[in-house]
């Protein structure tokens, strides 16, 4: 697929993530996270959830800090 380039307006990009911001809601509302990601994102997701509830985390300063 070849490169396209679009040009919009910075009111016309705002109303873009407004509505994008509304599909997500609706889809929030309708999906189940079950049905839209794998399990291994899944059990991640529980894993950081968990480690952010005990307070088990560690400050990063760089991105190789983040991905380490």
């Amino acid at each position: 697929m070849p490169n396209v380039r679009i040009e919009i307006s910075e009111e016309e990009f705002a109303r873009v993530l407004e509505a994008y911001k509304t599909l997500q809601t609706f889809m929030e509302k309708i999906v189940s996270p079950n049905e839209l990601y794998q399990a291994e994102f899944l059990e991640g997701l529980e894993d950081a959830l968990t480690e952010v509830e005990i307070g088990d985390m560690d400050e990063v300063s760089s991105y190789q800090d983040f991905v380490r």
